[in-house]
């Protein structure tokens, strides 16, 4: 069995790792509340922390109890996941003084948690957060598509939040140490798993979230605002000056070019063109990319899609056949060929 939590806990360390480089990268430049990247750089250290702790935890006599610091880092990494997921989640202003309450709950109940009980309590701890970010998640169905892979992610975390709770309860009394250990182990390595599927499926995921919580929550910002004047002045950064070729080019990068709030040009898309910052850009680039395609018949894929704004080639390629019915390869060809027949 130990091999077994090694491997785990190797894999989830490396994660974990990997998430942190992302956050403070590829997420560095997202307009997040500090106390989210801080809460996501939290619970990702805690996780590889626990992850190798419960290698020693298998080790345990039965009749022990695990460190103080072991069930600390519980309740840190728990803090951790509310802050961050609530950061995206919830306008900063509107989740501040939940989250300073979230914040004295965790660390009253990890300071006066008797020992044999602190582990549980952090697993509930957990798994209560854990719905209420379903509830927060579920608010934005009807501005969001993509919520219907989110919200039984976050379900998920709270059941295996449950069942770890569950597990912790039943030991040592009825499950060893090892078997805890191997059990909590495998839900960590699982659910880096699931965060990995999930940004792979969904590259924009941060992004087009925070869409959705800006057009939510916010109540009109365009009353002093000339619509059309902005309206036209974003159909020549788009068309003119083609903007859109900016790789890091972000909703409030955007807003300060048409010299609006990011709640303003979030209107502003939706109430004139119903439609969000995310896909607006991402129909900018494919039109783009269609036109060099055609006209530009020997480069490659990848570097029209590097030219014309996309990070990679798979998102220019989840993003063409989303908008066009077909790869970026596929299309060249069928559109070339009917040309020369």
């Amino acid at each position: 069995m130990t091999e077994l939590l090694i491997v785990l806990s190797g894999w989830s360390i490396g994660m974990a790792v990997l998430l942190s480089v992302a956050l403070v990268t590829a997420y560095g430049n997202q307009p997040w509340p500090l106390s989210a990247k801080a809460g996501g750089m939290v619970m990702l250290a805690g996780l590889a922390h626990t992850a190798w702790g419960n290698v020693g935890l298998a080790h345990l006599a039965s009749d022990a109890t695990p460190s103080a610091r072991y069930a600390w880092v519980l309740f840190l990494q728990t803090l951790g996941f509310y802050l961050l997921v609530r950061g995206l989640l919830q306008p900063a202003a509107k989740a501040k003084y939940g989250l300073l309450v979230s914040a004295a709950i965790v660390l009253l109940a990890a300071v006066l948690a008797p020992p044999t009980l602190a582990i549980p309590m952090a697993m509930m701890i957990g798994t209560a957060f854990a719905m209420h970010l379903a509830l927060l998640l579920y608010r934005l169905r009807a501005t969001r598509r993509w919520f219907r892979i989110e919200l039984p992610v976050v379900i998920l975390f709270g059941l295996l939040g449950a069942v770890a709770a569950v597990a912790s309860w039943l030991t040592p009394q009825w499950l060893a140490w090892s078997q805890f250990a191997l059990v909590y182990s495998l839900q960590i390595a699982g659910a880096f798993l699931l965060v990995g599927w999930l940004l792979l499926a969904v590259p924009d995921l941060v992004t087009k979230t925070q869409e959705a919580v800006l057009t939510s929550y916010a109540q009109s910002t365009l009353g002093k605002v000339d619509v059309d004047h902005a309206a036209e002045r974003l159909r020549q950064v788009f068309e003119d000056e083609h903007v859109y070729r900016d790789e890091s080019l972000s909703l409030a990068k955007l807003a300060v070019l048409l010299e609006l709030s990011s709640h303003q040009l979030s209107e502003l898309l939706n109430a004139r063109f119903g439609i969000g910052f995310s896909r607006y850009v991402r129909q900018h680039r494919v039109a783009a990319a269609r036109r060099m395609l055609l006209d530009e018949p020997k480069a490659s894929v990848l570097s029209v899609g590097l030219s014309v704004g996309f990070g990679s080639q798979s998102t220019f390629y989840v993003a063409f056949k989303d908008e066009v019915g077909v790869v970026p390869g596929e299309f060249r060809k069928r559109e070339l060929g009917s040309a020369a027949g």
